[in-house]
Order: C-alpha cells, then structure tokens, then sequence
C-alpha cells in the first residue's frame, strides 16, 4: 500500500462516499474524500514525498483524480496529452471528467490540445466525448478559436445523457462569452433536451441579462 492508498483508507468518509455514489455512477470504489482535501494532500505527496502520476493505481475515483490532478502540474503539454490519453479509459463518470480537464489549465490555446480534444469528439464513448466538450470549453473559446469551437461541439451527436449535459453547459457558455454568435446556432441544435437544457442554464446563469435569456426561451418556444 502506498501513501496516498493509506490516505484515502484513513481518511475515508462512508457517509460522503454513500452520496457521492448517488450522484456519480461509477464502477471504480470511492472513498469519499472531498475534492479540496484530496488536492492538498496530492501536492503535499507530490512535492514532498515525490508522489509521480506512474506510483498511483487506477482502483479507485480519488485515485483517477490524483492521477488527473499530478497532471496538473507538468509543464510540458505534450506530456499531459500523453498520459491523458492513458486515463480516458478509466472516464465512466461525469466527475472524473470535469475535475480533471478542469485542471489542465496549461492546454488553453495549445494546438496540440485543441486537435486532441477534437479527436475525442469522435469517439463512441460518452465520457470520452464529454472530454472533447469540456476541454474545447474551457480552453478554447477565445476569439481565434471561437467559432470553430462552437461549430464542433453543434455537430456532436448528444444521444446520450452525459453528452447532453456537457453540450448544453457548453452552450450555456459559448452564450455568456459571444451570445450574437450563439444566437444564431442555437436553433440549429438537432436536440430538443439540449436546447431545453441550454435554456435552463442559461435562465440561471447570473452572467446572462434579463433580456438575454428572455430571447434564448422565445427561441426555444418558438
């Protein structure tokens, strides 16, 4: 056992891991470590202890996310890509996903990023797809990446649920960073349950007037 393994059995919550698994459907064991906590203690093991994204299993939600997390802090993007690409396997929930592409921080405006999360949207995975989402996203919807960003997520096939959800989240901001855009794809969403909820998204969005989200409900009733 190593030292986050004995960690996690030492600080694990049953009560907040019973929720989490009501919330997050996952085959992997969860021990119900909050997020914060299990960041503090990855760094903690990484600088301190020299805790490296190879010495971590995949057993467990927390040990994907530290394995996620660890990613965080290489410089290198093509590393980062290189070993994201190993964990895409171990993505069969919505956590997992968001948490960690939410990490990565130094793919924004890369290249390289932009084309790996582009293949992703290829994939019929739905967590692997979600990964294209997200990451497009989070990182590129800058000027310069704009459009075709909003293009691509627009084509995505969102048959299932997962996918649904990042695709009207990323409507959602697509709508708070360029809404002329946006507007104008927005009825050609092929999905009824994205554009509805886009449109719940948006309606609780505190980044979105009152005249704005009152245009994106006309459209979705119209």
């Amino acid at each position: 056992m190593n030292e986050l393994q004995e960690f996690l059995v030492k600080k694990t919550n049953e009560k907040l891991a019973n929720f989490n698994k009501k919330l997050i459907f996952t085959k992997f064991h969860v021990y119900g470590i909050p997020i914060p906590q299990l960041r503090r203690q990855v760094k903690y093991l990484h600088d301190e202890r020299g805790l490296v994204f190879e010495d971590i299993y995949c057993l467990s939600l927390e040990e994907i996310l530290a394995k996620g997390i660890i990613l965080s802090y290489k410089k290198e993007v093509s590393e980062i890509i290189n070993k994201l690409q190993t964990l895409l396997p171990y993505f069969d929930n919505w956590c997992s996903v968001d948490v960690i592409i939410g990490s990565l921080k130094k793919l924004k405006g890369d290249k390289s990023a932009f084309k790996f999360f582009k293949e992703c949207l290829k994939s019929s995975d739905e967590f692997v797809v979600r990964t294209g989402i997200i990451g497009l996203m989070k990182y590129f919807i800058e000027p310069q990446y704009f459009n075709e960003t909003i293009k691509l997520v627009n084509l995505v096939n969102a048959d299932k649920y997962y996918v649904k959800m990042a695709k009207a989240w990323a409507f959602c901001e697509f709508f708070i960073k360029n809404f002329d855009e946006t507007i104008k794809l927005f009825s050609s969403i092929k999905e009824f349950d994205v554009k509805r909820m886009t449109a719940q998204k948006c309606r609780d969005s505190l980044r979105l007037s009152k005249m704005q989200k009152q245009k994106i409900t006309d459209l979705l009733n119209s």
